[in-house]
């Protein structure tokens, strides 16, 4: 019987080594497994938003929006405004929007292009096609947190960027500031988004998710 229990768990242990030596490199290192365990003890939360928009095409605007930010586990998030124009709809879509790393392998094909030991970048290609060539993202190696995304269109090269501020609240990274850059043709804006006043694992009803 102790023979049979020690192949077991030699057979075991073979089959998670081959299991981790089929995974990609960028996948099997320390700082995507870091990423992946930021905030496990986070489920839900709700926050103040404040966004100020500056478009330099028409429609020439500089206007600041205020509304509610709701993130609920795995990875659901919506913000709502106090107002409804055109424009805020289209914000509720970007801002503070952060895919969670877990979720890469299923959306994207994935290459860790650098490492210098304070930043890293990867490129993440979608699976599925669509407008966005792909995503280029920088992750801050000590804390393991996404500080950088850009988008960038396949048909004209355009570009949209977010470069994202933390705060740390009970143990868990949550947005503090998020600056967004839009560059694609017929649009070009800046915004500066704001988030405090956090409640950590709230109620959040899932209806405020079926618009966003």
């Amino acid at each position: 019987m102790m023979i049979r229990r020690s192949f077991a768990l030699l057979a075991a242990v073979a089959s998670v080594a081959v299991a981790a030596l089929s995974l990609p490199a960028w996948a099997q290192d320390d700082l995507y497994a870091r990423m992946q365990r930021i905030n496990t003890g986070l489920n839900s939360y709700q926050s103040d938003v404040s966004v100020h928009v500056e478009m330099h095409t028409i429609p020439f605007l500089n206007q600041t929006f205020e509304g509610k930010a709701f993130y609920k586990k795995p990875d659901k998030a919506a913000v709502e405004f106090n107002t409804v124009p055109v424009l805020a709809g289209l914000l509720k879509k970007v801002v503070g929007q952060i895919e969670t790393p877990s979720d890469w392998p299923k959306l994207y094909e994935v290459t860790k292009v650098s490492d210098d030991g304070s930043v890293a970048a990867f490129k993440l290609v979608r699976k599925k096609n669509g407008r966005i060539d792909h995503v280029d993202v920088k992750v801050d190696d000590k804390t393991a947190t996404v500080s950088e995304m850009t988008y960038v269109y396949k048909e004209d090269g355009g570009t949209i960027r977010f470069m994202n501020q933390y705060d740390q609240i009970s143990g868990n990274y949550v947005l503090k500031t998020q600056t967004g850059k839009v560059d694609i043709p017929h649009y070009n804006a800046d915004l500066n988004s704001t988030f405090a006043n956090y409640k950590l694992n709230v109620p959040v009803s899932d209806k405020v998710f079926q618009d966003s």
